[in-house]
């Protein structure tokens, strides 16, 4: 046997004797302790400050159960630390029990944080799997649940990408042509430009009647959240999730078709998304109108931005607010025309000069 043979055979029984001490360790893990009443949670805080503190028998019993739990979950978090550090070295082979183990892991509640690393680590197909079985498991705490829809996401962007680059032949276009031609992404809008052309101004009217509704939209869309991803994500809306697979599935609006979104409305059960949809064709109905509103919404902040308040302008600023779609960004458009107390001439189409 060579040295380099020797190396990895080295490798591969560390790696088993780790899985092996990580599924005891597992499996000598007490149940959890949470749950506890807050005058219990209160009496420990202060325990851990007043060491001679009087305590019943009971009492002393729960704590000593708590701390039970913890080493156990220390000693397991430690292993998992260890493995994950194994498979980015490449010396675990046996990826599907390590993936079956950070499951049961996380199932305990164990060290559901340093689970989810590791099967994101792990990948697919098996780290995948265990992560898309976590994310529908409703004994995991619903943040553990989001950490792992987002990393399940992320593994599964090459498949968004993938159908992104394929035509959209014999598919149903959902957003209208002048919509799929002139827009980019989902902002709607363009770059800040020193002097647009007035045929730049012509293609925005345009693309805003267009996307404008033909009735009045409850509720109203696109839906507002004004809270950080990270900081704030136990108030993140689900449909803020279902971002994480319609952006890089139909990054621009050329892409929207009904075939897409329905397709969609699946993905984002498999990732345990909280739809407000029961059918995919509901689905695709209230995103082709909310992908709409993204982008008229983008659209007005344009112009308002580059001081757009001509007559058509501010009419299709007052329309949308009747339809209730993109109000925050129309109500700024006029609000900023009222302060500019503009005047404009009644042939200018780009941007417009006093009267």
């Amino acid at each position: 046997m060579t040295y380099d043979e020797e190396h990895a055979e080295a490798q591969e029984d560390r790696a088993t004797a780790l899985l092996e001490e990580l599924e005891a360790a597992i499996a000598a893990a007490p149940p959890g302790t949470s749950g506890w009443p807050d005058e219990l949670e209160d009496l420990w805080d202060r325990a851990q400050e007043e060491p001679g503190l009087p305590l019943t028998d009971e009492q002393r019993q729960h704590f000593a159960a708590r701390r039970e739990d913890w080493e156990a979950s220390f000693k397991v978090q430690r292993l998992l630390r260890s493995l994950q550090e194994a498979v980015e070295r490449g010396e675990v082979l046996d990826v599907a029990r390590a993936a079956a183990l950070a499951e049961t892991s996380a199932r305990r509640g164990l060290g559901v944080r340093q689970d989810i690393a590791l099967l994101r680590d792990l990948g697919r197909p098996h780290g995948e799997q265990a992560l898309a079985r976590l994310v529908k498991d409703e004994s995991v705490g619903e943040g553990d649940r989001q950490d792992a829809r987002e990393w399940l996401a992320k593994l599964r962007r090459p498949e968004y990408r993938a159908r992104a680059a394929r035509p959209t032949d014999g598919e149903e276009l959902l957003l209208p042509k002048v919509v799929r031609d002139l827009t980019s992404g989902w902002s709607g809008g363009w770059e800040i430009e020193n002097e647009p052309t007035p045929e730049r101004f012509a293609r925005a009217r345009a693309v805003l009647e267009a996307l404008l509704p033909g009735k009045r939209l409850a509720p109203e869309e696109p839906p507002e959240w004004e809270g950080e991803w990270l900081e704030d994500a136990e108030d993140r809306p689900a449909w803020l999730e279902v971002h994480m697979v319609l952006i890089p599935l139909m990054p621009d609006a050329r892409l929207v078709t009904r075939e897409r979104l329905i397709w969609a409305w699946y993905e984002c059960e498999r990732l345990g998304i909280d739809l407000e949809d029961a059918t995919p064709e509901a689905f695709a109905e209230r995103w082709a109108a909310r992908i709409a509103a993204f982008l008229a919404q983008g659209m007005l902040e344009w112009l308002w931005r580059e001081d757009c308040f001509a007559p058509w302008a501010q009419d299709l600023a007052m329309r949308y607010i009747e339809r209730n779609v993109a109000v925050a960004e129309a109500t700024r458009l006029l609000s900023e025309a009222a302060e500019a107390g503009s005047q404009w001439g009644p042939t200018a189409d780009g941007r417009p000069g006093p009267s």
